[in-house]
């Protein structure tokens, strides 16, 4: 998918790549409190993560099931972090890659994802990649198979 950003209006203009969760489908919107963010470059480098949150081994980026388990109940609905379905955003030589399960791979949620982590031309990106995950990796309570996580 080629980045078409014409229509994507933002007051922040800083480039993130992160993880997300879509946990409300019927308005994408509600999912903001679900991004989170990591301020990068164009390279995908970055020079600050907020350690609070559940960081990968990378330790540049975070982990959905550590970030998951520092959330209150309020947000988690007290499901598991694979019980919706998520995604990722990297970015790496001015290409975004949005990783994600494939129940919200459509075009309101890659929108929704293309605005909060602002994967725009203005910002460096050439290109955007969306790539369905059906994996057992991203399965969500949406797929066949899917076994709760912890």
């Amino acid at each position: 998918m080629t980045n078409k950003d014409n229509d994507i209006t933002t007051d922040d203009i800083a480039l993130y790549k992160g993880i997300f969760w879509i946990v409300d489908t019927d308005n994408i919107e509600q999912n903001k409190n679900y991004c989170f963010k990591i301020l990068c470059s164009t390279d995908g480098s970055s020079s600050s993560i907020d350690s609070s949150l559940g960081i990968a081994k990378s330790g540049d980026t975070y982990n959905h099931q550590a970030t998951w388990n520092k959330l209150s109940s309020f947000l988690t609905h007290n499901k598991p972090y694979n019980y919706f379905p998520r995604g990722r955003v990297e970015i790496k030589n001015g290409v975004a890659r949005i990783f994600l399960n494939g129940n919200i791979n459509y075009a309101e949620v890659i929108y929704f994802i293309k605005s909060e982590f602002n994967l725009t031309t203005h910002n460096g990106i050439k290109k955007v990649s969306v790539i369905e995950d059906n994996s057992a990796h991203y399965l969500c309570y949406l797929d066949d198979g899917y076994k709760s996580g912890k």
